[in-house]
């Protein structure tokens, strides 16, 4: 490592004389970035790591690990290049890793959960994590089964080449000192967001819209933040159906990854396969709410009071509270929609508490 660091030093040293003698101490546009120097620094570092997060969100994330979305070959190998730019990372260990991490999530043998080794860990050295947990045994097993085209494998073999290139791109365009501090918000950018917001935050804080055997939650309330990770802050709605390509489960949450993909679609670069949206999220409460009503004897002799005093069956009575609970425009009664929502609170306190009737 030492020896790594030195040359890394000697060689950044080689390339800052050669572009300050040729081009100058700003490179092409350095000045730029000299004139007003924090706000260059932060509209960089959004932009790029929106891009970044996005790439790595629709191609190894949501096409390539849980087939929620089919990418376009050319668009796809666009991206991958791009986080092998920036950060280094490819396809095989990126994938495998995060499948061990969803087979293991928050247990004892996740690579990075906060619930196993403390928030402060997770967010400040879930990189290192990362790089132990993709030489694990059972990682490695799982990376053999995923295949790779040569340029994948190019990258696989030469990780940090990417980098490398990227480092000297941005000097030549920013000189030594802003092309350096730009190299390096670029590299950051997997750690502080991907593994950072989403595997250490979005485990530990938040709010859960689905029962998991982990600590997901969504904080995608967050939204600038949520934007900038393209979607991924809403955790919980991912861990509770990881085949979706959209992470929106409720109707005020907002999955700009999904907007990239229904785009995508339209113009024939993305083939949607599977999609979890809030319609099916109120189409399995309606189910639930209905099957709580026939399992709790109280609700029961309720429903079919209420069915009565309309003069319909039980089933029938059932029935429209299921519909409305869906969203369809049934007319419904102040006293009937007190009971619907009765029972729902019933159904959602009981799910807090691990409560069933079987």
């Amino acid at each position: 490592m030492l020896k790594f660091f030195s040359l890394s030093v000697i060689a950044y040293a080689g390339l800052w004389f050669g572009v300050e003698k040729l081009i100058g101490t700003d490179g092409f546009f350095g000045q730029y970035a000299a004139a007003h120097p924090f706000l260059f620094i932060f509209i960089y570092a959004c932009v790029i790591s929106h891009v970044t997060i996005t790439c790595m969100s629709l191609s190894y994330h949501r096409y390539h690990t849980h087939k929620g979305v089919v990418l376009n070959k050319w668009l796809d190998m666009v991206m991958q290049v791009w986080l092998w730019l920036i950060t280094s990372l490819n396809k095989a260990e990126w994938v495998s890793t995060h499948i061990y991490h969803h087979a293991h999530s928050d247990q004892p043998k996740d690579p990075h959960s906060p619930v196993q080794k403390g928030i402060w860990h997770a967010l400040f050295l879930g990189a290192l994590d990362y790089t132990e947990g993709k030489s694990l045994p059972e990682v490695l097993k799982i990376q053999k089964t995923i295949p790779v085209n040569k340029l994948e494998s190019f990258m696989q073999r030469n990780s940090f080449t990417g980098p490398i290139m990227m480092t000297v791109l941005m000097v030549v365009m920013f000189g030594p000192i802003w092309g350096g501090i730009l190299s390096v918000t670029n590299f950051l950018t997997s750690p502080i967001f991907a593994i950072g917001g989403v595997n250490a935050i979005a485990h530990w804080w938040g709010y859960r819209n689905h029962k998991t055997t982990d600590n997901s939650r969504n904080i995608g309330y967050l939204f600038p933040l949520n934007f900038i990770i393209c979607g991924e802050l809403d955790h919980n709605n991912h861990h509770g159906h990881m085949r979706s390509c959209s992470f929106r489960h409720r109707w005020f949450e907002f999955d700009i990854g999904y907007v990239y993909i229904k785009a995508l679609s339209a113009v024939g670069l993305a083939k949607v396969k599977n999609v979890y949206s809030p319609a099916t999220l109120k189409q399995e409460l309606s189910k639930k709410m209905s099957d709580l009503i026939d399992n709790d004897l109280r609700f029961k002799k309720r429903c079919e009071e209420l069915a009565r005093e309309l003069n319909i069956s039980y089933q029938e009575f059932k029935l429209r509270l299921e519909a409305y609970c869906r969203g369809e425009k049934i007319k419904l009664e102040r006293k009937y929609r007190d009971f619907m929502y009765e029972v729902i609170r019933t159904y959602k306190a009981n799910q807090k508490l691990n409560l069933s009737y079987a």
